[in-house]
This record gives structure tokens, C-alpha cells and sequence, in this order.
């Protein structure tokens, strides 16, 4: 009776990411009439198969054959025993504090309370595979209203006054800001906060600019074209590129017409994009382009179209092929190099792992991203469940969209719609204004983010949200204290 009862209690204490074989329990009657001693049950212990998966199986299979075997004293004492030496073994895989800290801060933004006691309760691989899951996730919070409405202009800009020009200015001016906050909003929520890190790294990459573009519309339209592929797959992802309006406007493609070839494009896709500086040659911008040529936008209608009276249909040679290649033969042809999958895995791995990279394990995982056929979530699972990134921690810098996201999660502070404001001022005043990088570079990262000045605006910002939005206990229970060191700058 007494095995019996403890017993039950137990399995219902067993994470639910291990199954307990039924027939165990119902068999072994059998098991027991053939196993009499204790030394046949250690071999039977020794040779059940799957020995991670199922070790919490050899110990309960252990604890009833020793029920059957030894008097009732002994077997309590062996029990009691066994129990605790299954909750260490099952402990021994589990993440530790400082490895659900490390991933979540590298993954998700930082973390929340309850992330910290889930991720505790999983193992590397477990943990990883939620983080997939729920970044694979397609849904949003609700948009900001009329985007487009906001963003499409009917008249030429020639034919409308001055004052409306600024009405209009100021109307898709706090239509961007809404569509930063709400950005902000979902970076917060764990249910949504890897997708969004991988969101902002593809922002950092397809980079494009509102002071630019000008458009709400196609910025927000496509930043939800990076939020949607993600983490599928890259070639699909750098096909949709180049058909994207903001894209296309940023880089001067509208421009790109068979008689005067503009190079913008070609050159960012095969420099910054795809292959990387001293990977292609200037011929190869200039067949690329001309590829490219009558890939036009719409402003107007907001929509893409290739206009045939300006696109190339010549025969072009690229990357030492040749044919009558347009935009989307130009991108398959740079998909077939190896080096796309190692320039697009060494900006993934100097992301989450080093920015001091380690040139063997990113070619191992460079081929098997490109034999996935391009598949991010591939990629992303092989570089989380690294050797090198488990060992590398708080060795990186937090951008200023991390400190603030971060800082917002682990305090568990609430902002009210009218209060991003102040997040997206100091996001700005600290360089990493959403929708707004720098330059076709993109942002800087690393050491580049921390001087002085930055260094003082950043514990500002720590000190106004701690003072605006929580009381004396929370700041004591929260040891608020060490939000201003340096070290909770790092990541």
C-alpha cells in the first residue's frame, strides 16, 4: 500500500515532458517472478534501452522490484532513497538559474519570473524547441488603424499646400510612432519576444529607413514580411525582398531602368545581404542590376509591378553563369554559393553567440543550413544548442532595445499607451530608433554601443521608469540597485 501511494504521487510530480510506459506498471508482476535478486534487477536496470529518456523509468521499475524483494523497513529506506536519486538525475539535465538567464537574455529579451521557473523545469534541448515553437507563432497583437489610410497620397505632392504637406507629415509621423510602440509591445511579451528578436535582426539586416521611405504602410508592411519568415525559410524570405516596396525605395531601385542602370540594389543584395564584401565583382553588381531594371513601386497605389519598357531582357553573366536572368534567376543563382549560408550564418552567430567568431563550427553549421535547404529554425537550433554558446556568457553588450525590453520584463512594469513615448525617446536619444537605422549598414553593435554619454542616458532611463512606475517594496524586492551597475548592461 505504502509503495503504491508513493507511487502515484510521484508520477504526478514527473515533468511532463517524459512518458511513463504503462506497461511498466502493468507488467511487472511478470518482471518480479523472473528478477528474485537484487543483482538480476541492476542488470535489467543496465540494459533497458534509452538511457536519458527513460532513466526515470529504470528507477521507478528499481523501486517496485526492491518493494518485492527486501522486508518493509528496508524497502522504505531504498525507496526514499531511490526517490531522491531520480528528482538529482532529472535535475542534473534540467537548466540551471544562470543557463535559463543566459538563454532567455541571448533569445527573448531578457525574462520574466515565470519564464525563469519554466525554462528551470526543461532540458537544453527542450527549452530551444519551445523557443522554435512559439517563435514559428504567426500571431499579432492588433495593428494601429489606417496605416495606408495615413500613408497613400492621391495628389502629386506638387499639387497640395504647404500646410496639408505638414498635416500629413505630422499624421504618418505619430502613425510611425505607434506602430514602434506596438512593436515594443510585443517584444515584451514572452509569448512573442524570440520571434521579435529574430524581427529586429532581419530589420538589422534588410535594412531600410522611415526618414527614407516615408511611408508607415511599407514600412510596417515590411517589417511583418521579416516577422513572418523569421525563422522559416531564407530564400523565401530574400525572394519577398526584393519585390518589397520599402526596400526597393530605400535602395534607389525605382530608379533602375534598362538605359541608366542604378547598381544601389544589386550592390547592398550581393554586399550586405547576401554574400559579403570580396565575394563577387563589380561586373557581377552591374549584370545584377540590369537583372533588377524595371522593378518599380507604385507610391501611389502602394502596390509592385516590373515595367517591361525598362527591364533588361538581354542576356546577362553572373557569378560565371549565363542566360537571360532577371531578379528572381539572380537570387537563385547566389542562393547555389556557399558562401550565402556562411555570411548569413557568421551575422547569426556573432549575434547570439560571440562577435569573435569560431570559423570551423560556423562552416559546420553554414553546411547544414544551406542542406536544409535554407531553413532559419535549422540554423537557429544548431547555434542554441552549441557547445560555444553555453560557454560564451555575458560577453556581449545590450543594444538599447534590449536594456529597455529587458528592464521591462524583469521588473514587471506595465506601460500605459502614452508612456512608450518616453521608451522611444530615450531608444532614440541612445541610437536605436525603430525603423530608423543609421545607414545601410545598419546598427552598430557590441562595445560601439557603450561610452560616456550613452553609458549616463541609459542608468536615466532606469532611474525615470523605477521611480515613474514602482513603489519602495517593489524596488527593494527587485534590488533595484543592480539595474544601475554595469553589468546589467551585458547580455
Amino acid at each position: 500500500m505504502y509503495f503504491n501511494s508513493s507511487l502515484s504521487s510521484f508520477v504526478l510530480f514527473l515533468p511532463s515532458t517524459i512518458s511513463i510506459n504503462s506497461s511498466i506498471f502493468s507488467s511487472i508482476s511478470g518482471i518480479t517472478s523472473s528478477f528474485n535478486s537484487f543483482s538480476s534487477s541492476v542488470i535489467l536496470l543496465i540494459n533497458f534501452p534509452n538511457f536519458f529518456e527513460s532513466i526515470s523509468k529504470k528507477i521507478i521499475l528499481f523501486i517496485t522490484i526492491f518493494y518485492y524483494t527486501f522486508n518493509i523497513n528496508f524497502k522504505r529506506l531504498v525507496m526514499k532513497s531511490l526517490f531522491i536519486l531520480l528528482f538529482f538525475t532529472l535535475s542534473l539535465f534540467s537548466l540551471s538559474l544562470e543557463e535559463s538567464k543566459h538563454l532567455l537574455n541571448r533569445t527573448s529579451f531578457g525574462f520574466t519570473k515565470d519564464e525563469i521557473k519554466l525554462f528551470q523545469k526543461l532540458t537544453k534541448e527542450e527549452a530551444v524547441d519551445l523557443l522554435l515553437q512559439k517563435g514559428n507563432s504567426k500571431d499579432i497583437y492588433k495593428k494601429p488603424k489606417n496605416i495606408k489610410d495615413v500613408s497613400i497620397i492621391n495628389k502629386k505632392i506638387k499639387e497640395i499646400s504647404k500646410e496639408k504637406r505638414k498635416k500629413l507629415r505630422k499624421q504618418k509621423n505619430k502613425k510611425m510612432q505607434e506602430i514602434k510602440s506596438w512593436w515594443y509591445e510585443m517584444m515584451i511579451n514572452p509569448r512573442f519576444s524570440f520571434r521579435e528578436k529574430m524581427t529586429l535582426f532581419w530589420h538589422n539586416h534588410f535594412v531600410s529607413e522611415y526618414k527614407v521611405v516615408k511611408s508607415p504602410y511599407m514600412m510596417f508592411e515590411q517589417n511583418m514580411l521579416f516577422r513572418e519568415n523569421a525563422l522559416d525559410s531564407f530564400s523565401t524570405l530574400l525572394h519577398k525582398s526584393s519585390h518589397d516596396l520599402a526596400m526597393l525605395i530605400y535602395l534607389d531601385n525605382n530608379s533602375n531602368k534598362k538605359s541608366h542602370p542604378n547598381e544601389n540594389f544589386a550592390r547592398e543584395l550581393l554586399e550586405l545581404f547576401t554574400l559579403g564584401e570580396g565575394n563577387y565583382s563589380e561586373d557581377d553588381v552591374k549584370e545584377a542590376a540590369r537583372a533588377f531594371t524595371g522593378y518599380r513601386v507604385n507610391k501611389r497605389k502602394a502596390t509592385f509591378k516590373i515595367l517591361k519598357k525598362h527591364h533588361d531582357y538581354g542576356v546577362k553573366t553572373f557569378l560565371n553563369e549565363k542566360g537571360n536572368f532577371n531578379g528572381s534567376s539572380i537570387i537563385d543563382i547566389i542562393l547555389k554559393q556557399k558562401q550565402t549560408a556562411i555570411f548569413i550564418t557568421t551575422k547569426l552567430y556573432q549575434e547570439f553567440i560571440s562577435e569573435d567568431i569560431n570559423k570551423k563550427e560556423v562552416l559546420e553549421f553554414a553546411k547544414k543550413f544551406r542542406d536544409s535547404n535554407y531553413d532559419i529554425s535549422v540554423l537557429m537550433r544548431n547555434i542554441l544548442l552549441s557547445k560555444s554558446f553555453w560557454r560564451n556568457k555575458s560577453n556581449m553588450i545590450k543594444s538599447p532595445v534590449e536594456l529597455i525590453v529587458s528592464f521591462l520584463k524583469i521588473s514587471d512594469i506595465k506601460l500605459k499607451p502614452k508612456e512608450y513615448n518616453l521608451i522611444l525617446k530615450y531608444g532614440k536619444d541612445l541610437d536605436q530608433d525603430l525603423f530608423n537605422p543609421p545607414n545601410v549598414n545598419g546598427w552598430k553593435s557590441g562595445k560601439d554601443w557603450i561610452d560616456t554619454t550613452s553609458l549616463i542616458i541609459r542608468k536615466e532611463l532606469i532611474n525615470k521608469l523605477i521611480k515613474k512606475k514602482l513603489n519602495t517594496k517593489q524596488q527593494n524586492e527587485l534590488q533595484v540597485k543592480n539595474f544601475k551597475t554595469l553589468d546589467y548592461q551585458i547580455k
